[in-house]
């Protein structure tokens, strides 16, 4: 069972990574796909298996909630961060959500750097802001997931 959720979790992020990296934006049809496939694998494993899986979901979901209520996160990292909980399950998310926001930390002083030093360079006051950056968080986070569930956890 381990493994199958395994596989959907490499999918997921693989899905999360490109679609977030690519749009900016993580389609509702993904989430819904993947949260199916994670509560019927969870649900092949037993009520405990529920009920771990639904534990996890639930806390992917608070710990980005309130950040998404700041309006510092978009409602597809929150969902992507429930639906890694329930793959994951609650010990393996919160690990991968460290991870992740270390990574993210990192991308985003990288983006702000890169940011800085272009409108620095640029001469034409007229375009010196650029347009927005944002920070694909839910793809960083399901990278850091999808490589803690494999080298953090043993089926």
């Amino acid at each position: 069972m381990w493994m199958a959720k395994l596989l959907l979790l490499w999918t997921f992020a693989a899905a999360v990574l490109y679609t977030d990296l690519r749009y900016r934006r993580v389609p509702n049809r993904l989430i819904l796909i993947a949260a199916t496939g994670g509560l019927a694998l969870a649900a092949g494993g037993g009520w405990n298996s529920l009920r771990t899986s639904i534990l996890g979901m639930c806390l992917g979901f608070l710990l980005l909630f309130p950040a998404f209520l700041l309006h510092m996160v978009g409602g597809g990292d929150v969902k992507s961060l429930a639906v890694i909980g329930l793959l994951a399950g609650p010990g393996l998310l919160l690990v991968s959500f460290m991870i992740g926001a270390a990574a993210g930390g990192l991308a985003a002083v990288f983006i702000l750097a890169t940011r800085r030093y272009r409108n620095r360079r640029r001469r034409d006051k007229e375009n010196g802001g650029g347009s927005a950056w944002t920070l694909p968080y839910a793809g960083i986070l399901s990278l850091a997931a999808s490589l803690s569930a494999l080298f953090l956890q043993a089926p």
